[in-house]
């Protein structure tokens, strides 16, 4: 079942009001342009000319700030850029691909924006996000870059980035800082109202921003320790607020409803910044989280899921709490494991068509079909990959 208290859920959490710490000084952003109108595994494209009568019963909600009328898209707009943005970046901002951005401006097949010089972009914006803005925070003793960044729902590299020319590397009190900030994260913490359970103690701000496989994690929440799962690595249990807060509520309720008595493994999601995490590929901007498969009492915790050591009823459940969370873009799991979860089902009377909706199997391994999809080396794990929130305009796939 959908809950749909998360449509306000990122945002920024601010230490004091906004009159408080700072205020909003204003910038246009954008402008019409003179004379114009798994690891390793992409995630899997959905066909959006789906229907609501033809939606599947887990699909995810993908609304955006329901305040925000961008008017007619897609149309021709003028990006003003800021000191640290990316041609990736900027491209998932306006929803169109970094190619078409180059191609648009005339540069090379590679090429960059000068990370100190800010220069217009001319974009057809398929998705046109509110424009950023700028807001002054007066220094205070004990700020540093790390804790205005968090504070203001801002990557602190490029909050250095902005401010470095006026006021060097270090902050003193008393000293204007310019924090260009994303108005429907800022505002949608400032109003947005609790959260059910123990997901209501998860702090709101933390946001993507990026890809899974090329992103960072923007004031990172940690998945906090919990009855039923222990967290392998809690170094690297950090994620969007939009996710941990969405895990944290599907294994309370696995672990309420499933009957399942032994304890899940968590393993890595994101670093507090995200980036490159180990071996994995993506895990790179809070969204991705991998779970060892429910095992049978008795078998240790510390060793690998093999197929004979499954708990196959508890394994069937725990994947769908996550499909039934309305908040999972993905989850990747072994072919084989698929095959004998769907003869599982088949036989305790699930239809068919709900199966078709849930597993990749029996399409074949590179079906663009199902919730589940095969990955190499997800033989005794799932790892669930969650949608970007309604409120981050700088997260993508």
């Amino acid at each position: 079942m959908r809950s749909w208290w998360w449509l306000l859920l990122v945002g920024v959490t601010l230490a004091a009001s906004a009159a408080a710490e700072g205020r909003r000084v204003g910038d246009p952003g954008v402008s019409q342009p003179p004379g114009t109108a798994a690891d390793g595994v992409p995630t899997p494209t959905r066909d959006r000319r789906q229907t609501a009568a033809s939606a599947t019963w887990f699909d995810v909600d993908e609304r955006r700030d329901p305040t925000w009328d961008p008017g007619p898209l897609p149309r021709w707009i003028e990006h003003h850029s800021l000191p640290r943005d990316t041609i990736e970046a900027v491209a998932l901002r306006y929803g169109v691909s970094a190619r078409d951005l180059r191609r648009w401006n005339g540069m090379s097949p590679r090429g960059r924006l000068h990370p100190s010089r800010p220069e217009p972009l001319r974009v057809r914006a398929r998705r046109l996000p509110p424009p950023r803005e700028r807001l002054i925070h007066i220094a205070r003793e004990g700020d540093t870059w790390d804790l205005l960044g968090r504070r203001y729902g801002v990557f602190d590299r490029h909050l250095q980035a902005w401010n470095k020319d006026q006021i060097g590397w270090t902050l003193e009190p008393g000293e204007r800082v310019s924090v260009w900030i994303e108005p429907m994260i800022h505002d949608a913490a400032r109003n947005e109202g609790p959260a059910a359970g123990r997901a209501a103690l998860i702090p709101a701000g933390a946001h993507s921003l990026g890809t899974p496989q090329s992103g960072r994690l923007v004031a990172g929440v940690q998945v906090p320790p919990g009855e039923g799962y222990e967290r392998r690595y809690p170094n690297s249990t950090w994620g969007t607020t939009f996710a941990v807060r969405h895990l944290v509520l599907t294994l309370d309720e696995f672990r309420q409803t499933s009957g399942y008595l032994g304890t899940l493994m968590l393993g890595s999601m994101s670093f507090r910044r995200g980036g490159r995490i180990g071996p994995h590929v993506s895990h790179q901007a809070g969204r991705d989280i991998d779970i060892r498969l429910p095992v049978r009492a008795g078998f240790p915790a510390s060793q690998p899921a093999t197929h004979k050591h499954l708990d196959w009823d508890a394994t069937w459940k725990l994947i769908l709490a996550f499909a039934r969370s309305g908040a999972v873009q993905v989850i990747f799991l072994d072919y084989a494991v698929q095959r004998e979860l769907v003869h599982r089902a088949r036989r305790n009377g699930v239809s068919e068509p709900q199966l078709r909706e849930l597993f990749q199997f029996p399409a074949g391994r590179h079906a663009n079909r199902g919730l589940v999809r095969h990955s190499p080396g997800h033989e005794g794990h799932i790892h669930v990959r969650y949608a970007c929130g309604p409120f981050e305009p700088t997260c993508g796939d």
